[in-house]
């Protein structure tokens, strides 16, 4: 006699890495979570860092303790540890990622290990660099950091009235990513479970 499993509902984070005026990360994002939230198997929350306005991380304890006195890294900490996996979004700044990236993975821990992150990278070499620097990163913060990535170039000619418009490749890899992410967040979902 067969068991049947539980359907578990997934929640993938999808971060837009990018603040600054002008930027495309956000239309990049809604469009991403639009198509993710599309095919219904999983959850998706579209968290811009621009709205969460985090300082430079310059408090006195290391996050790596887990030790949160002050009330926004508590609430960042709160927001991220919901998520089952994480779906970055960010340009390339000088062969890397962005500072505003780097901070809000910084002033936490525990919340990003033993999770994994896909990767939207945009730009001149659709942000390959910088995918490659930010994946060093969260590897360190104990994440499983996936090889598999979307890479967007010349995003501004698929921006029109501030909506970026994906074409059948965009989407046909977006979705690779996707089903690379859900499963990897359903591995280390149910590892977490059984430890």
């Amino acid at each position: 006699m067969a068991i049947a499993k539980e359907r578990i509902e997934l929640n993938i984070q999808l971060i837009i890495g990018s603040i600054r005026e002008g930027r495309r990360g956000r239309s990049i994002g809604e469009w991403a979570y639009e198509t993710a939230a599309a095919r219904g198997d999983m959850s998706v929350e579209l968290i811009d860092l621009k709205e969460w306005n985090l300082p430079m991380f310059d408090l006195a304890k290391p996050p790596i303790r887990g030790e949160y006195e002050n009330r926004l890294q508590q609430l960042w900490a709160d927001k991220i540890k919901e998520a089952d996996g994480y779906l970055f979004i960010s340009p390339e700044y000088n062969h890397s990622y962005t500072s505003a990236l780097k901070n809000a993975v910084d002033y936490l821990y525990d919340e990003w290990g033993r999770k994994p992150a896909g990767f939207i990278g945009y730009g001149p070499t659709g942000g390959i660099r910088g995918i490659e620097q930010l994946r060093l990163v969260l590897i360190e913060l104990k994440m499983a950091a996936l090889g598999n990535a979307l890479h967007l170039m010349r995003v501004h000619e698929k921006i029109e009235n501030n909506r970026f418009n994906g074409d059948e490749h965009d989407v046909a890899n977006l979705n690779y990513v996707l089903d690379d992410l859900l499963w990897w967040s359903k591995a280390l979902h149910e590892a977490r479970n059984i430890q």
